[in-house]
């Protein structure tokens, strides 16, 4: 995040962790780290939708985002609608999960 701008950076791989593709964009916006996740996460729904995937899961290392999306309740703010629409989303594919993963396990 800088400058009014934050980076989102999505890797997708295959059950054996082969890397099939990547992503990574900026968007005009200055966001708190989890307003920046959960955009990444949305982009990485957007894309696993564009390649027709069926059944996916979503490795973040964001525990909060994984606690969110798990143990979800109707919220009144606008994280928690925004969070609905992604559960929302989620119910797009025949099997959808969220991970948490230790950073570590991106490199």
């Amino acid at each position: 995040m800088k400058e009014n701008r934050t980076g989102l950076g999505i890797t997708l791989r295959d059950s054996d962790d082969f890397v099939l593709c990547g992503r990574a964009i900026f968007i005009d916006k200055a966001a708190n780290s989890k307003w920046a996740k959960l955009d990444t996460l949305l982009e990485g729904i957007r894309l696993a939708q564009s390649l027709n995937l069926d059944k996916v899961i979503f490795e973040m290392d964001y525990a909060c985002m994984v606690n969110y999306l798990c143990k979800y309740k109707d919220g009144i703010t606008t994280f928690g609608y925004r969070i609905k629409e992604v559960r929302e989303m989620l119910d797009s594919f025949s099997k959808a999960e969220a991970k948490w993963v230790n950073r570590g396990g991106n490199k």
